[in-house]
């Protein structure tokens, strides 16, 4: 169902319009290279201020997602050239999850991930070790399945800082907000989680074996695939 562009009756928070916003855009109400609504006939329709809604505006401007010119007016972008924050509005839309985006955002942290182990590997200092020794010792003693997934997301967080690559650091910390806010998608990974790959992939790391490390958590995060059949049989 397309989203549709409706009134505000009373003043909302910048963040709600850009999302009512961001949702018209990606409910295919307006595609790249089209306009929104003149600023001030948009102002008018939402009830908010020409101010606030500037602000909203703004933070789609930062997701690359409009581009506002000086008497053209506001210009939809395409979605291929917006930031990768887009991917958290991507993921749910109007309350249901996308299983495609899903299906995208597991398969990037397969890649990506297999990677950072093997460079954790490579680059682990003793202090990046100690931490996930630490952190193993919790994870293999938690039965709690929400506390295991926090934990096994935590131990793959703390392979991506042991990696020393800042930009595995930085996506880590993007895959990290979508993991926590909707935790509760995650959940059947851990039903019957067996921490074994995950102590091979940190014997790996402290043996220096990138080959093996990578292998392990290839295995491990392929996982991720049995979570889209369990939603897609639910």
């Amino acid at each position: 169902m397309q989203a549709e562009i409706i009134p505000i009756e009373k003043m909302k928070a910048p963040e709600q319009i850009s999302e009512m916003l961001l949702k018209y855009i990606l409910g295919g109400r307006v595609g790249p290279g089209e306009k929104l609504p003149a600023e001030r006939s948009l102002a008018t329709q939402l009830k908010v201020t020409r101010a606030t809604l500037r602000e909203a505006l703004k933070k789609l401007e930062q997701l690359k997602l409009i581009v506002i010119h000086q008497g053209k007016g506001i210009i939809v972008e395409d979605i291929h050239k917006a930031s990768i924050d887009l991917i958290f509005s991507l993921l749910v839309i109007n309350g249901e999850i996308d299983q495609k985006i899903l299906g995208n955002i597991l398969e990037a942290r397969e890649l990506f991930g297999t990677d950072v182990a093997k460079l954790a590997a490579r680059r682990a200092d003793k202090k990046d070790i100690e931490q996930m020794k630490i952190l193993m010792e919790e994870l293999v003693s938690t039965t709690d399945t929400g506390k295991l997934q926090q934990l096994d997301f935590e131990f793959f967080r703390q392979l991506a800082l042991a990696s020393k690559n800042m930009v595995y650091i930085l996506l880590m910390n993007t895959i990290k907000t979508i993991h926590e806010k909707h935790l509760n998608l995650f959940l059947p990974l851990s039903a019957n989680l067996d921490t074994t790959l995950q102590q091979e992939i940190l014997q790996a790391v402290i043996n220096g074996d990138e080959e093996i490390a990578a292998e392990k958590a290839r295995t491990f995060l392929q996982a991720g695939k049995e979570l889209l059949k369990f939603l897609k049989s639910d």
